[in-house]
């Protein structure tokens, strides 16, 4: 896997996910591997705030989450694509962000120093129904520091689509897609050169 696509909304087939797909088949069409995990249907709890996690870098909650934790410890370049209820991440991919404070424990408790991925690369994708000048900032800030649980560089690119809102929104503006798809194999290429310059 050269890049982990983390779907971040409750919903399957909508706006959300069709724009992270997008991204992905352009990122697939430069020869990168992408691997998508979706919060949508799947049983994510949220965090008990039980400070368990700081003991040894492990959460104790059993869900879903559980036997993904490897996956996203150890994804050196991640996307994100959600939709914004409130101005931030729904509150089921809320709570995998905040499930990463175990990962966070590693890197700045544990002084594991394998958790940290400083040639990663990070990437957000978000869409919202309304075109408030400040729609974006609040999930902007979640996943810098998301994105820095996980060990990857706080700064990252960003692609924000306001005013989509009905099921297929984003899909009758082929215009959108083109622009994700150029997106998604732009950053798969850098993605492709970092992998040839640590082999």
């Amino acid at each position: 896997m050269d890049i982990l696509c983390l779907h971040l909304s409750p919903h399957q087939g909508g706006n959300s996910e069709v724009m992270l797909e997008a991204f992905a088949q352009g990122a697939g069409e430069s020869g990168a591997e992408t691997l998508k995990f979706s919060v949508a249907g799947r049983r994510v709890e949220p965090c008990l705030g039980c400070g368990s996690c700081e003991r040894e870098g492990q959460c104790v909650i059993d869900d879903e989450l559980r036997e993904f934790y490897p996956v996203l410890a150890s994804a050196r370049n991640v996307v994100v694509g959600t939709s914004i209820y409130f101005y931030d991440v729904p509150a089921k991919g809320k709570a995998l962000i905040d499930r990463s404070q175990a990962l966070w424990v590693r890197r700045y408790v544990l002084n594991q120093k394998e958790a940290l991925k400083p040639d990663g690369r990070g990437y957000l994708l978000a869409l919202g129904a309304t075109r408030g000048k400040n729609l974006f900032n609040p999930v902007s800030l979640s996943i810098r520091y998301f994105f820095d649980a996980l060990g990857l560089p706080k700064t990252f690119d960003s692609l924000f689509f306001p005013g989509l809102e009905k099921p297929g929104d984003l899909a009758r503006q082929p215009d959108l897609m083109d622009r994700l798809r150029e997106a998604g194999r732009a950053f798969g290429g850098l993605v492709r050169s970092g992998r040839a310059e640590r082999a």
